[in-house]
């Protein structure tokens, strides 16, 4: 039961600002290696493991995301941050003095697991540490971090490997990790957020393990032949579900699923993710293979998009408390919807570039809106101490989309490349990509027209 009072921390310049430098550290290190990779491979070998050390990464991470956010209400975001940027360190470590292939890999794995704890962890700490009239403004700061952060890391990474080595892509972030954490320990508030123990749920949290972590590996490898595992996660999945239905302290509160609020954001947090992170990938293979631009063009077609979405994060953040969810949550999902439109019904290859770059901005302007919006949103919806778990929820909704649109429409353009041609079977991807837009922005009419000040009255009402 919430009460009707609640206490915020007082929290210092200090804490705040190291706090941020720990999430840029870590999403960095998501776009820092793709423009080092050719060197990677020219050194270690192993072409053929190329996706794996990205692969690596996402799947650690994701499969880490609840955890993080369970154990945040539990044992505060202190201790779990030092637990989580210690991974983050050592993973870079042995990312940097990797010799095969395969230790880059499994050290990659072990980053991934430090670097969920950093990107969640902070995205958990704004809706705790700041009331919910201040969250939007807050948020926005973690747009504006990671909006940099995809700039800054390829130019970085290059850089690096041109005029050191590949090894200090990664422990670069030895020194600056090292202080920040430092500084971090000693600035930070330290909190419980949940009074009394309760029994922890050890079976549960092995079958979502076990569920998560074969699922995300199916998704990362695109096999269908993986498809024995596939369902086994599917069938460990549902016994957990099943499961947490009876436990005094569930890692994922059933209890979450009947509000509307938070269904609404979980579902469209995952279909503007699949189209988000699709276009990502293959809009660049459109500009190249069938426009016949350079790697370069195709940079510069995204940028637009990069710089878009910290943008229109920040400036819906800081409208909320006047506009409420819905407003800025559809005119996010119009303004994607516009930019899926020009990819999916225009004839693409005939187009000049700077269109196609206009589009890829409507699209960031959207998804940026949404998922500032989307945070808050769910934050609101539950008491204090549940923050972390319903936040680790979105976040996992968000990579599974990701993941999985990125599988499932990689295998379906790579099935019809073979009769479509490249531009045949791409134009096939970005007519779906259009209907995820169509389906955001049926979800965005269903989400609440409140503040988030009056979503949060609401519930304590409820509660009391």
């Amino acid at each position: 039961m919430q009460n009707a009072s609640i206490s915020y921390p007082p929290v210092s310049r200090w804490a705040l600002g190291s706090l941020l430098t720990l999430l840029f550290l870590a999403a960095i290190d998501t776009t820092i290696l793709s423009t080092a990779m050719p060197r990677v491979i020219a050194k270690l070998g192993g072409a053929d493991l190329y996706h794996w050390v990205f692969a690596a990464f996402m799947v650690a991470s994701t499969v880490a995301t609840p955890f993080y956010g369970k154990f945040a209400d539990l044992l505060g975001i202190r201790r779990c941050m030092l637990v989580a940027a210690s991974l983050f360190l050592v993973g870079s470590a042995l990312c940097g003095a990797s010799q095969t292939m395969p230790q880059l890999i499994g050290s990659r794995a072990l980053q991934g697991l430090g670097a969920s704890g950093l990107m969640g962890l902070t995205m958990i700490a704004f809706g705790v540490l700041f009331p919910p009239e201040q969250r939007g403004a807050k948020q926005s700061l973690v747009s504006i971090v990671w909006g940099l952060s995809s700039l800054v890391g390829p130019l970085l990474g290059g850089l690096l490997v041109s005029v050191m080595s590949w090894h200090w892509i990664f422990w670069l972030n030895l020194p600056l990790g090292l202080v920040t954490l430092l500084v971090f320990s000693l600035s930070f508030p330290q909190q419980r957020l949940l009074s009394g123990k309760k029994p922890f749920d050890g079976s549960g949290a092995a079958l979502l393990f076990l569920g998560l972590s074969l699922l995300m590996f199916c998704l990362a490898a695109g096999q269908l032949q993986l498809w024995p595992l596939g369902l086994l996660a599917v069938v460990c999945l549902l016994i957990f579900s099943r499961r947490q239905t009876t436990q005094p302290d569930p890692l994922i509160p059933p209890h979450f699923f009947k509000s509307k609020l938070i269904n609404t954001s979980l579902g469209l947090a995952m279909v503007t993710n699949i189209a988000m992170f699709t276009a990502l990938t293959y809009v660049p293979l459109f500009i190249q293979e069938v426009m016949k631009a350079s790697p370069t063009a195709a940079g510069m077609v995204l940028t637009p998009m990069m710089l878009a979405w910290p943008l229109a994060s920040a400036g819906a953040g800081l409208r909320v408390n006047r506009m409420g969810f819905r407003r800025l949550v559809m005119l996010g999902a119009i303004l994607m919807l516009v930019g899926l439109s020009c990819w999916a019904w225009l004839d693409l290859a005939q187009q000049p570039l700077w269109l196609i770059a206009i589009c890829s901005a409507f699209i960031g302007c959207g998804m940026g809106m949404i998922t500032s919006m989307l945070v808050i949103a769910v934050q609101v919806a539950v008491h204090q101490g549940e923050i972390g778990t319903v936040s680790s929820v979105l976040n996992l909704s968000r990579n599974i989309g990701s993941s999985g649109g990125v599988s499932s429409l990689g295998a379906l353009q790579a099935l019809l490349v073979h009769s479509m041609g490249m531009g045949g079977s791409l134009k096939v991807v970005f007519i779906l990509l259009w209907g995820m837009g169509v389906i955001s922005l049926i979800l965005a009419s269903l989400i609440p027209a409140k503040t988030p000040t009056e979503v949060a009255e609401e519930r304590q009402t409820l509660e009391t």
